[in-house]
């Protein structure tokens, strides 16, 4: 919506709805392209058809607000995330399943997932992922429990892994004319994650 359509009022007991179109609005200007600094009340305000003001009923400033982008955007992946962990009890697989999971969400959002740096700053009880990756750090251990992987340190190799994926998911785009081998996921996933 813009605000040249113009905006309906929120009703009565509606209050929440103003604050989810500022965020939906918010991820909508990251994911056309414009970094953390295109995120500004005007900007965002413009998109929805509301006047800036209107904004710090919900939100104290553009921080709080790529805050919020960035906790739903979390959110969202945890919850593709444990989908995807409910398809198999195998340890290998529930780990390749986070990894190919998460990549793919990042590569849809790299954008959203790399405004966390502003959002860190924000003060919250645990950093933002924090969750997320404990279920990579879980599946790591559960396939050296399994005798599935060689790792003495799920922690230090699921932070490999993550560090891995993470720079797979900003190269991938970054440098398209790379002739990227078949397979590229599976043998980051294997190597760090030291599986047999």
């Amino acid at each position: 919506m813009n605000a040249a359509e113009g905006r309906s009022r929120n009703r009565r007991g509606e209050g929440a709805r103003l604050r989810e179109e500022i965020v939906r609005a918010a991820t909508e200007i990251l994911a056309e392209g414009g970094g953390e600094d295109s995120v500004t009340l005007r900007a965002v305000a413009r998109r929805i058809g509301i006047a800036a003001p209107s904004i710090y009923r919900h939100f104290a400033d553009r921080d709080q607000i790529l805050l919020a982008v960035v906790q739903e955007a979390f959110a969202e992946l945890k919850d593709r995330i444990e989908t995807e962990l409910a398809k198999s009890d195998r340890p290998d697989e529930r780990l390749r399943a986070i990894c190919t999971t998460y990549l793919g969400f990042a590569l849809e959002r790299y954008r959203i997932l790399n405004a966390s740096r502003t959002a860190e700053m924000a003060p919250v009880a645990e950093p933002i992922g924090q969750d997320v990756f404990g279920l990579l750090v879980q599946a790591v251990q559960d396939c050296a429990d399994a005798g599935l992987s060689r790792s003495t340190s799920a922690f230090s190799d699921a932070t490999a892994l993550w560090v891995g994926l993470h720079g797979l998911a900003e190269l991938r785009p970054a440098s398209p004319k790379f002739p990227w081998p078949a397979g590229v996921l599976e043998v980051l996933v294997n190597r760090l994650a030291m599986l047999d």
